[in-house]
């Protein structure tokens, strides 16, 4: 049994500045492992949780003053609802840019979520923000095909 989790990540930019932008680099498809090399006993759910690698999604955003990241699932037609995706960042990425937030995993649901914010100034930016995602609910119990989401970040700020 293998299940193979694609992302497609899709970036907009709040109109409020026309200077601020937000770049994604998705990096490859999350391709999960079977569960069956864990499975010893017939009649039992082996639930399991998966992380992808720390830096699975690469961020960089360019923005004014202060800004602010959510982050929400959208077209999500072939998603189980029993699947549960969050998100963190773990790193700062490079750049002089102060950033506050999103070092702890949410889960993601349709609507859009605080994720983490930041503060620059014009000679200031973000590159290279590292982002992980876990997702929980695997279980033998899911019939085995592809399973495809969207994660949106949307920047805003002033």
């Amino acid at each position: 049994m293998k299940y193979v989790i694609a992302f497609f990540m899709a970036g907009f930019a709040a109109l409020t500045v026309s200077a601020q932008t937000i770049s994604i680099n998705s990096g490859t498809t999350w391709s999960i492992p079977s569960l069956s090399s864990t499975i010893m006993k017939a009649g039992k759910n082996y639930e399991h949780i998966e992380t992808s690698s720390a830096s699975q999604t690469l961020l960089k955003v360019n923005a004014v003053l202060a800004w602010s990241i959510t982050a929400h699932l959208s077209a999500t037609s072939n998603w189980d609802s029993s699947l549960k995706l969050s998100v963190q960042r773990t790193g700062n990425g490079t750049g002089i840019a102060i950033l506050t937030g999103g070092t702890t995993y949410i889960q993601l649901t349709s609507t859009p979520q605080a994720f983490f914010s930041g503060l620059l100034n014009l000679t200031a930016n973000r590159d290279n923000i590292p982002i992980q995602y876990k997702i929980e609910g695997l279980s033998v119990m899911l019939p085995v095909k592809t399973y495809t989401t969207t994660v949106t970040y949307t920047i805003s700020g002033l």
